[in-house]
């Protein structure tokens, strides 16, 4: 199992609750399945991965393609932080089954066209998501070519290119951060929804 970290940056180490967001992941990657763990860095990233967790090692993204030997890859994101372990796990089951797998999170805003700065129409929301982590890559593709994009979103685009790809949607704490100021929110949801158990 790789979690991402490479072309990341800072952000997978921005802190969630008191702990890098990198952590969180590890933690449900741990949780969820009994495969080993690798962290897939980059040079910006590698240094800052390793003083977070010095007992995971530490991969670019060739040398952890070159590296897999289970029927599938599951792919976690540092930017997915509470992801739970048992999506993580439900996705992971899927290994050796067939296609590859993405959770989704459905897009909630309203999408609009717009053709030189004026606004045409809406997009019906209802056929949209947001591909967020896990992925599940299996061993067979793309085996002999190079490492696939680690962005999630052109991940599944070059998997849809050379397999089928099933979806699994997510519990909305699965989101994907982009800023600072989306961990604050979503650390804020977070905490909301434990105060409503």
């Amino acid at each position: 199992m790789a979690v991402v970290v490479a072309g990341r940056g800072d952000l997978a180490f921005a802190t969630l609750h008191g702990e890098p967001l990198l952590a969180h992941a590890l933690r449900t990657a741990s949780a969820a399945v009994a495969a080993e763990v690798v962290v897939v860095v980059d040079d910006a990233t590698r240094r800052a991965a390793q003083d977070v967790a010095p007992a995971v090692a530490s991969m670019t993204v060739e040398e952890w393609w070159a590296s897999r030997t289970a029927p599938a890859e599951l792919v976690h994101d540092a930017l997915c932080p509470l992801a739970p372990a048992s999506l993580l796990a439900e996705v992971a089951a899927a290994a050796g089954r067939g296609p590859a797998v993405a959770a989704y999170r459905p897009v909630t805003d309203t999408v609009k066209t717009a053709r030189d700065d004026r606004i045409e129409g809406t997009i019906d929301r209802d056929g949209l998501g947001i591909v967020v982590a896990p992925v599940l890559v299996p061993l067979e593709v793309g085996a002999d070519g190079p490492a696939p994009p680690l962005d999630l979103a052109r991940l599944v685009d070059w998997l849809r290119a050379r397999t089928t790809v099933d979806l699994v949607r997510s519990p909305s704490l699965a989101r994907r951060v982009h800023d600072l100021g989306s961990v604050a929110l979503l650390e804020c949801v977070d905490e909301m929804a434990r105060r409503t158990r």
